[in-house]
């Protein structure tokens, strides 16, 4: 028996006190209002009864990367199952994977089965520190245990020992189950691939490479650059260390790639044959122009300014392709062309690295081209807001959502497909006006209406659709078009749209679609489709012919995440009111001289331009005379880097006689991308960063140029990912002597990672890294990680587990406590009831005490008159009458006596 709060005891005896004094009665009621104080008190002194066999706790930690044997899993799963039939009363066991991240595959539990590894995990790391933490959390702290690790040892995350001695500071012991690969005779495992940081082009450079072969083998080497071979032959390998020499000329500027691949016969670890690296060939910053005009106006404009310009087709972006860019030119380039991954780096650029943007206006620009709620409109200076005042008709819109088993899946964010289809439907009906009209289904097998077609003005149950739901099957096309049709009909709008979301790879049973969307589009309505997926996908075709057979727009959704913003650009596009049509002359603004000495009057007028509003600390320098009175070029600095947005099409159909022949033109275009390349900025001696890589550790340093005041707020180091897959990430550098400073990040996976160092205003780019394959390849025996293993489990007592059996028998039994504070409340509510009850219709009722000691009788006796006194006596006080019963009448009567022997 124990309390949590034990103090509360001494309340019995203020309590005791006053119910003695107060509250005391004669008898049974009594003795019940006493128990009912115990048992008050003791309830809330919180008393626990501690069972000393409450029984383990066992989580079993498995290593599921790509070091792992072929039959790990199966090797766990008979693990799990033996330790299942051993679990006694109070047992449980849980179940943690692990890679890169540690997955709760089972919580702790006293029975069931375990079902198998549901949930992936990042095969291209062994954080074993942070899968020992998962267990410690995993396991209360009221409870013990222990922890059975079954992995091969090759760790690359913290030190694991650190995580062992927490949870022997719990009394859990960490035993391991030593599960490899077989020890193969050959390893051929390139070890470096080491390139300069840095060369000029046309600049002859040597490197170098190290393979290391565990005995004596003919291999073949592959030297490629850009995909390019350079070197291609046989090599003789000896035991050992082998150092290959090359030479190289490089070209071009940018980011050069180099791909070293070995091979021979009978080598048993293939995944560290390949080594990979970048050459930064320096060069004047250039100019990346994305057009689908290559000899249009900007382009000539730009070339003939003198800038160092290069003019492709739209394609992803990378941060790999833009390395030695200055800015980057978006002539009327729609947001998909560019990818997810494309825009995240492309703000990353501009934001992080110090690089510079201009966009240009058209249809496929700007809200109407996808980027309202993408990545990138943060570093905009312009909103893409679609305000009320825009809209000139109203609309009615059906969506209907795909919602079968495969929208279940989770997105790297945790969320699962449905829910962030439901972010970009909840974004979509939100730019709509209480004059429209709006519908939502999610569709299966068949309709699940969210609700019906409804005015916007009457308020839309935006939460239901949040709370999208995944059923079953895969969507049946041919159901949701009929739904759609009935929704959409309903409406007597002027532009009325169905939108299709679907999986490009499930999208099941058309049926009568073509009869269907030839009846819509007969009553103008026309049919536009997001497809989850890529256009190869196997029913990527039925979704583009609904579209074209509806009059409307297909989008593929690779990335999941582009879903928000591609639903807000359709929903823009059919809204018509992003993209103002007419001939509109415009004005300069206060900020016109910042892109240098352009003309101010005379400015010409323009065929269209994209309708944007002007954010807050943003400069304009031209703005529309209409009564939108928009902004038309505005710019602004934003993070490391500079934006500037030209809402006017420079080259097509929206561009106007006016701009095309303006003398002004091309000074403008160039004054915008030169002023976005911060050109002209006051000359800094440039600090010296340097950067490396040690297995998966990257270490960028700093030196301070001579005579540079230090610091008053220490850098930052930025590392971004070169495909722009993730969000950057910044550590804090620190000291490392009087004029240098470090940083130090380890990497997450594969690729090229760009270092930025962020020193005050400036953004100092580091020479990029590539991490060719995790650490755990490299070359070593089972050994080892047998040690690292032991090593940990030596800290808290652990063994190696050859046999399993007795595990449960020899974890430390936790201690249960069972609460009885509920029960001694129960007990008080019994015991309450039973006191009033018994006072109420089994006590004796209270009797009047007698006057004067006269004793009681059924009725009073007639009584004779008293005889006068005598003369000489003076007549007695009466005796006071004593009060009746009670406390008040009780200090009544004693208030008469004192008056009576005062004389009173």
């Amino acid at each position: 028996m124990s309390f949590s709060l034990p103090q509360a005891l001494v309340l019995l005896v203020p309590l005791g006190l006053f119910l003695w004094k107060r509250g005391m009665r004669p008898g049974l009621p009594g003795a019940l209002r006493w128990v009912l104080l115990g048992l008050a008190v003791g309830a809330l002194a919180g008393p626990e009864l501690v069972l000393r066999h409450a029984g383990s706790d066992v989580v079993v930690v498995v290593d599921r990367s790509r070091s792992m044997p072929l039959d790990a899993d199966r090797v766990a799963l008979e693990v799990v199952k033996l330790l299942e039939g051993q679990r006694r009363t109070g047992d449980r066991l849980g179940v943690i994977a692990f890679g890169r991240e540690a997955r709760v595959e089972q919580p702790l539990r006293a029975e069931g089965t375990f079902g198998g590894f549901s949930r992936p995990v990042d095969a291209e790391a062994s954080d074993l520190a942070g899968a020992l933490d998962a267990a410690e959390a995993l396991i209360p702290p009221e409870r013990t245990g222990r922890v059975l690790v079954v992995a091969d040892g090759r760790a690359t995350g913290a030190d694991a020992r650190g995580a062992a001695r927490r949870l022997a500071a719990r009394g859990i012991a960490v035993d391991f189950r030593h599960v490899a690969r077989e020890a193969v005779p050959l390893d051929l495992a390139v070890v470096s691939l080491d390139v300069p940081t840095v060369v000029s082009a046309r600049e002859p450079f040597q490197f170098s490479a190290v393979v290391v072969a565990s005995q004596a083998v003919t291999g073949t080497v592959l030297l490629e650059r850009d995909g390019q071979p350079l070197v291609k032959g046989p090599f003789e390998f000896r035991p050992g260390s082998n150092v290959l020499p090359f030479r190289d000329l490089a070209e071009k500027e940018g980011l050069a790639r180099y791909r070293l691949k070995v091979e021979a016969p009978g080598d048993g670890v293939v995944e560290n044959d390949e080594g990979r690296a970048v050459l930064r060939v320096e060069g004047p910053p250039r100019v990346l122009l994305l057009s689908r005009q290559p000899a249009g106006t900007l382009a000539q404009a730009l070339g003939a300014a003198g800038l160092r310009l290069e003019v492709r087709e739209p394609f992803p972006l990378s941060l790999d392709a833009l390395d030695g860019v200055g800015a980057v030119v978006l002539e009327n380039v729609d947001a998909n062309a560019l990818g997810e991954p494309g825009l995240q780096a492309l703000a990353a650029y501009v934001e992080q690295a110090g690089g510079g943007l201009v966009m240009t206006g058209g249809r496929d620009s700007f809200g109407q081209g996808g980027y309202r709620r993408s990545v990138l409109e943060p570093v905009l200076p312009v909103s893409l807001e679609l305000r009320e005042e825009q809209r000139r008709t109203s609309l009615a819109l059906s969506v209907l959502m795909d919602c079968s088993c495969s929208m279940g899946a989770t997105v790297p964010d945790g969320r699962t497909k449905m829910e962030v289809a439901a972010e970009g439907v909840v974004g979509a009906l939100t730019l709509l006006n209480e004059r429209d009209d709006a519908s939502v289904h999610m569709v299966d097998t068949e309709p699940h209406e969210i609700f019906a077609l409804s005015p916007v003005g009457e308020g839309l149950p935006l939460n239901k659709v949040a709370r999208g739901f995944s059923g079953g099957g895969g969507i049946f096309v041919g159901e949701a078009l009929r739904e759609g049709k009935t929704q959409i009909l309903r409406s007597e709008k002027a532009t009325r749209h169905v939108l299709l979301f679907s999986d490009a790879a499930d999208s099941e049973e058309p049926d009568d679609y073509r009869q269907t969307l030839a009846a819509l589009r007969r009553q103008n309505v026309t049919v536009s489709v997001i497809g989850l997926g890529t256009p190869k996908d196997p029913d990527a075709d039925l979704l583009r012919e609904v579209a074209q057979l509806g009059g409307g727009r297909i989008y593929f959704a690779e990335d999941a995440m582009s879903l928000p913003r591609i639903f807000s650009q359709e929903t823009l596009t059919i809204a018509r009111a992003a993209f103002v049509d007419v001939p509109t002359s415009v004005e300069a603004a206060p900020d016109l001289p910042l892109l240098g000495r352009l003309p101010s009057l005379g400015l010409p007028q323009v065929g269209g331009y994209n309708l944007t509003y002007l954010k807050p600390q943003a400069n304009v320098a031209m703005r529309t005379l209409d009564e939108n009175a928009a902004p038309l070029l505005a710019l602004w600095p934003r993070g490391s880097g500079r934006a500037v947005a030209f809402m006017a099409e420079v080259d097509g159909p929206f561009t106007g006689g006016e701009l095309r022949e303006w003398s002004g033109l091309r000074a403008t275009l160039e004054g915008m991308v030169r002023w976005s390349m911060q050109e002209g900025r006051a000359a800094q001696e440039a600090a010296v960063v340097r950067a490396e890589r040690r297995g998966n550790l990257l270490r960028v340093t700093l030196d301070l140029p001579p005579g540079e005041p230090m610091p008053t707020v220490l850098p930052s180091l930025v590392v971004l990912p070169g495909e722009g897959g993730g969000p950057p990430v910044e550590v804090r550098m620190r000291w490392e002597d009087e004029d240098r400073l470090v940083g130090e990040y380890t990497l997450p996976g594969r690729g090229t990672w760009h270092p930025v160092v962020k020193l005050g205003e400036r953004a100092l780019r580091a020479p990029p890294v590539a991490f060719p394959y995790a650490p755990e390849f490299e070359p070593g025996s089972a050994a080892e990680g047998l040690a690292l293993l032991r090593s940990v489990a030596q800290v808290g007592g652990g063994v190696d587990r050859l046999s399993l059996t007795g595990l449960f028998a020899e974890a430390p039994v936790s201690e249960g406590r069972v609460a009885l504070a509920p029960w001694l409340v129960g007990f008080a509510v019994l015991v309450l009831l039973a006191e009033v009850v018994v006072r109420r219709f089994f006590s004796a009722p209270r009797l009047r005490k007698p006057v004067s000691g006269a004793p009681l009788a059924a009725s009073p006796a007639p009584r004779a008159a008293p005889a006068p006194p005598a003369p000489s006596e003076p007549a007695a006080a009466p005796e006071p009458k004593a009060p009746e019963g009670g406390v008040d009448s009780a200090l009544e009567a004693a208030r008469a006596r004192a008056r009576k022997r005062l004389g009173r």
